[in-house]
This record gives C-alpha cells, structure tokens and sequence, in this order.
C-alpha cells in the first residue's frame, strides 16, 4: 500500500501541468526497460507517471495500465539505486521507501519542468546533486 501511495504522489505531481499536455503513451515494456535502462528519459518517466492513478470509474484496461506502470516506475528506482551505488559507493544509502519516495518525487519535478524531455536522460538527473 505503501508503494501506491508513493507513487500516487507521482502522478499527482503531473495532473494538470503543461507536461502532460501531450497524450499520454503506454509505458514502456519491460523487456525494452531490461536491454539498457541507462538510456530512459523524462519522457519515458512522465509516460508512466501519467497513469500510475487511473480515472475515476477507471475500466479493467485502465487500472491494468496502473498497476504496471506502478511496477515500472518502482522497478526504475531499484535499478537506479542499483546504478547510483555502483557508481558511488555506499554513501547513496540504502534503497527503502523514504529514499525511493524522495528520488522519485524529484525525479518527477526535474522531469515535468525538463525543456526537452525525450533528450533529458534519468542517469543524468539522478547524478546531480
């Protein structure tokens, strides 16, 4: 439960701004996530993020679409903690639900404000200070 509430606060960080004016797409498969994570963008993450809290009234297909890009966007912050300490050590801290919550409503900050999206990469928010 925890987990959807986190990631409720994701997709609330998207209702109703300018980024997600486009339509949104369906999230990427997780098979394309697994070739080369380190290649994701903004646009990839505010895709998810625009579905992870369906409609009200939501039908079997929207609610589907929830849960996996719930899925998607937790498995995300795994591989990035993942990716983050590997690259610098223990001092990222361990991967527990404050520090996902925190990374993520960042993430979906810098992601919603990013001026060109499909060129702003993951890695490269999650290495700034």
């Amino acid at each position: 439960m925890h987990r959807l509430k986190t990631l409720a606060a994701i997709g609330s960080i998207f209702i109703g701004q300018a980024a997600m004016a486009q339509a949104p797409r369906a999230a990427a498969s997780a098979s394309a996530a697994a070739d080369d994570a380190s290649t994701l963008s903004c646009a990839d993450f505010n895709a998810a993020a625009s579905q992870v809290l369906p409609p009200p009234n939501a039908s079997e297909l929207q609610r589907r679409r929830a849960v996996e890009a719930q899925d998607y966007l937790a498995n995300g912050m795994v591989w990035l903690h993942g990716y983050l300490t590997g690259r610098n050590g223990p001092s990222v801290g361990r991967l527990t639900r404050d520090w996902i919550s925190t990374s993520v409503t960042k993430l979906g900050k810098e992601c919603a404000a990013a001026a060109n999206p499909t060129a702003t990469r993951i890695v490269d928010l999650v290495q700034k200070p």
